[in-house]
């Protein structure tokens, strides 16, 4: 089992990422608003306040993780998630990255 986790830049994406999910039978995601390191420090730091102004709204993301239970289903996942927001490797639509599990507890289909 691992963990994915995609942080998708355009927060307005993640109910048609949802519903991919649903098609393909992908539970259990858990979606989170998350923001960037450069939108926090700018407004902290007069430097980086400069680069707040790029792109949309830009100062919020949405986080989506799910345990993917094989290298299928997380497959699966992705490409599900770049149906929706394109090329993964493309500026300005998203991360996905996983990490193993090691222990669960509570999950219904283990």
């Amino acid at each position: 089992m691992k963990l994915l986790i995609a942080i998708i830049n355009d927060p307005n994406l993640m109910g048609e990422i949802l519903d991919e999910f649903y098609e393909e039978k992908i539970k259990g995601a858990t979606v989170i608003e998350s923001k960037g390191m450069a939108h926090i420090m700018a407004h902290y730091t007069p430097f980086f306040a400069r680069f707040a102004e790029f792109g949309d709204d830009g100062d919020r993301n949405q986080t989506l993780l799910v345990v993917v239970h094989d290298d299928e289903e997380r497959d699966k996942a992705i490409t599900c998630i770049e149906r929706i927001v394109g090329d993964l490797s493309k500026k300005d639509t998203g991360i996905v990255i996983t990490l193993p599990i090691d222990y669960t507890k509570g999950l219904i289909d283990q």
